[in-house]
């Protein structure tokens, strides 16, 4: 039911009562004064005339009193005259006979009395006065007919119910035609307005028949909308401010790497010098075999550190995807190198299941490499302090088209990933390492890496440890394949 036809059905429903009660009200209020002014004329009447009638009776003009009595009952009012012991002195002839009677067993001794009787078919108003004092000289009955009063206090009352009826009627049309234009238009507008900004039109239909359980649902759905959209604002900018710190972070991570491949080029010269004058000295045939095993240490060792800087040079330099064909085993083992004096500082062995056949991919070496490379820092912390084993393995497979793919297997013996964090560990910047000690940006840059490959990388952990399993396409066809050689070989790196 509309807003409209329900506000205007309860101001009916309240000046209904009201108007009903004031015309009761009213009605009673009229009827009494009525019949209190007929009661008051009629004792004034009986009042005037007892001293006359008296007066008649002292000096015998019954004619008089029975011209009296009769003019009045031409009026509608009715007069006898009784003895003082309550008998029938003289009567008018239309006063019925049954008032008389009344009359007779209540005037002797009264000082005024009123009473009401009824008569055939005629109701009567009845006063007894003492013609003297003490009633000595008799009573004077007057009796008025009150048959027609009622039908005199209904049609008193037919302006009041009829002023009643009006103001209702009026009630009735003005309320609809002014709750329309300055309620339910303005609900209808604000209806509508609400809708268009919640969007929700499909309510439209709600429209017309209660705006104000529609407005309310629509105004909670904002609410909820709302509270929703700040809770939302409050997580995005709590991630904003969090992406900003991490960005931060990974800016001054980028600058570490800009001048570690500044340091790496100012060491690269000095062991270039170094180096030269050691090879001098080696040449020189004069030199006891100690010292000449000490200079070939030397040598070895600065072979090795140049090696590590050019190395770490090539890794971090920055260039354009180039995609050629490699085979995988030269990457593997180009990683194992750079990461060789990590492994030993943690403690870390290197299981690699080795091949004789070639693993070859069309790839961009650097991106395949900075993945691998990843893989296996995560390990190295995924097992210290305590260190562990990596196990590196591969086997081809073919998919449901007969397509070979190379499956590598990075397997650790850490500790696992917490099942509630799984499903977070390609999130940008989400790392489960303590702060300072990584970026979060590993596997999600590897996984970009693979999947701008063709391939794709997943992972499985529990206690045990976890492993990681990157799918490359191959460029030919073969059964299980494995890393240099013909056997399992097992090396501490």
């Amino acid at each position: 039911m509309r807003i409209g036809t329900r506000l205007m059905l309860v101001l009916l429903l309240a000046m209904t009562p009201v108007v009903a009660g004031y015309t009761y009200w009213s009605a009673q209020w009229s009827r009494h004064n009525y019949i209190s002014d007929l009661k008051r004329e009629t004792r004034a009447t009986t009042r005037a005339l007892a001293p006359v009638v008296a007066a008649y009776i002292r000096r015998g003009q019954w004619p008089q009193v029975h011209e009296m009595l009769e003019r009045m009952s031409a009026d509608g009012t009715d007069g006898a005259v009784l003895q003082p012991n309550g008998e029938l002195w003289y009567a008018a002839s239309a006063l019925p006979h049954e008032l008389v009677i009344t009359a007779a067993h209540l005037a002797p001794g009264t000082e005024g009395f009123d009473f009401e009787n009824s008569a055939g078919d005629r109701d009567w108003f009845c006063r007894i006065v003492p013609l003297n004092s003490h009633g000595t000289l008799g009573y004077l009955l007057m009796a008025q007919d009150w048959s027609d009063t009622d039908e005199d206090v209904r049609q008193r009352m037919l302006p009041p119910v009829g002023a009643a009826l009006l103001v209702t009627a009026l009630v009735g049309v003005l309320i609809p035609i002014l709750v329309r234009r300055y309620v339910s238009k303005p609900l209808a507008e604000l209806s509508r307005k609400v809708l268009r900004f919640s969007g929700n039109d499909a309510h439209g239909k709600a429209l017309a028949n209660d705006e104000v359980q529609l407005l309310s649902e629509e105004f909670q759905r904002l609410d909820q909308r709302l509270t929703q959209a700040h809770a939302d604002l409050v997580e995005r900018h709590r991630y904003e401010l969090e992406l900003d710190r991490k960005l931060q972070r990974a800016d001054r991570l980028a600058t570490i790497g800009t001048l570690a491949s500044g340091l790496a080029h100012e060491i690269g010269t000095p062991m270039g010098v170094i180096r030269s004058r050691a090879e001098l000295l080696l040449e020189a045939d004069s030199r006891p075999a100690k010292i000449r095993e000490g200079l070939e240490i030397i040598l070895a060792q600065i072979e090795r550190i140049s090696r590590i800087v050019w190395m770490l040079l090539d890794y971090a330099r920055g260039r354009e995807s180039q995609r050629a064909e490699h085979d995988v085993r030269a990457i593997i083992e180009h990683v194992l190198k750079l990461v060789e004096t990590e492994a030993k500082r943690r403690n870390v062995r290197i299981m690699v299941e080795p091949t004789s056949n070639p693993l070859t991919v069309e790839c961009d070496a650097a991106q395949i490499q900075q993945v691998f490379i990843n893989l296996l820092v995560n390990a190295f912390d995924a097992m210290t302090p305590r260190g562990g084993t990596l196990r590196v393995s591969s086997v081809a497979e073919q998919t449901d088209d007969h397509t070979p793919v190379l499956k590598l297997t990075f397997e650790d013996s850490g500790t696992g990933i917490p099942t509630r964090l799984q499903e977070h560990l390609f999130d940008p910047f989400f790392t489960t390492k303590p702060p300072g000690k990584g970026t979060g940006m590993g596997l999600s840059v590897s996984q970009a890496i693979i999947h701008d490959h063709g391939g794709e990388i997943s992972f499985d952990s529990g206690p045990d440890g976890t492993r990681f399993y990157v799918r490359l396409p191959m460029l030919q066809n073969g059964g299980r394949t494995h890393l240099n050689g013909s056997a399992q070989t097992e090396r501490w790196l």
